[in-house]
């Protein structure tokens, strides 16, 4: 038993190590960079002016967009990057080689997406540093072990998600228009831009599915100055819809690996 947990430990390692490595062996680390840094300010921008435009210029109606997209900009890595692994192996032609190695295959389905946690945890910051410095918003109450907590614990159910979507992709020939469909779905769906409540009454209850939900209505009360204790729900809730999307990712994972095999697929792109 020892030795199976040693093992899949070593899965998980080596494959956050490589998803690391073969992520800038093609992407130059200044194109990364500006990514990290420019488009989160151009989406809190484009939705702040947007809000300004129809009359909402108050500094509690900026400060509800500009947390709600810097929050959000964690999609990006999350949902857009980790959504794309499985095809980039087959873009490579990389895909078969890795399924058939006998590694534990829940490790190195974590592992590869590990290192977006650490990309989308400091995008998110980033945006919060934009959100301050660019547009004004007051962090003088903010409970600062909340927020933390927020950030990290909802990059994780995010990329749990994005890993949910990428198992889809094992069996598509892309992951991709998936993964822009449910990108602009959390905008619309996750009180982002404007709260939950002003949804349709029969849409409201798909807006619970994300972690995007609980994690803009946490990081808003946290900012407000809430701590870890008052806003415990809203984190439990995220640690659940992340546990449960990691658990069907997989469950999809291992059924459309059989499927492919059996349809000649795995190498499709």
């Amino acid at each position: 038993m020892s030795n199976y947990v040693s093992l899949s430990v070593r899965v998980f390692w080596s494959s956050a190590v490589l998803a690391k490595r073969a992520l800038f062996s093609w992407l130059n680390p200044a194109l990364w960079m500006m990514q990290l840094f420019f488009m989160s300010i151009f989406q809190i921008a484009f939705f702040v002016y947007v809000v300004k435009f129809a009359g909402g210029s108050t500094e509690a109606d900026i400060a509800y967009v500009a947390i709600g997209n810097a929050i959000s900009s964690v999609a990006y890595t999350a949902i857009f990057s980790v959504c794309n692994i499985t095809g980039e192996e087959k873009q490579q032609g990389t895909l078969v080689e890795v399924l058939v190695t006998p590694a534990n295959r829940f490790a190195m389905f974590v592992g590869r997406a590990m290192f977006q946690v650490f990309n989308g945890i400091a995008t998110v910051f980033i945006a919060l540093f934009y959100a301050w410095a660019v547009f004004g918003v007051d962090f003088s109450n903010t409970n600062w072990p909340a927020l933390i907590a927020v950030i990290f614990i909802m990059t994780m159910a995010m990329v749990c998600l994005g890993l949910l979507l990428s198992s889809v992709g094992l069996y598509l020939r892309t992951s991709m228009i998936i993964a822009n469909i449910f990108l602009f779905v959390g905008l619309l769906f996750s009180g982002v831009n404007f709260p939950v409540s002003k949804l349709p009454e029969v849409i409201q209850p798909f807006a619970y599915v994300f972690p995007l939900t609980y994690g803009t209505d946490a990081a808003r009360a946290a900012v407000d100055g809430s701590s870890i204790l008052q806003i415990g729900d809203l984190l439990m809730d995220m640690v659940i819809s992340g546990g449960l999307a990691l658990i069907v990712g997989f469950m999809i994972f291992k059924w459309f690996e059989n499927l492919s095999r059996k349809k000649g697929t795995m190498d499709k792109f």
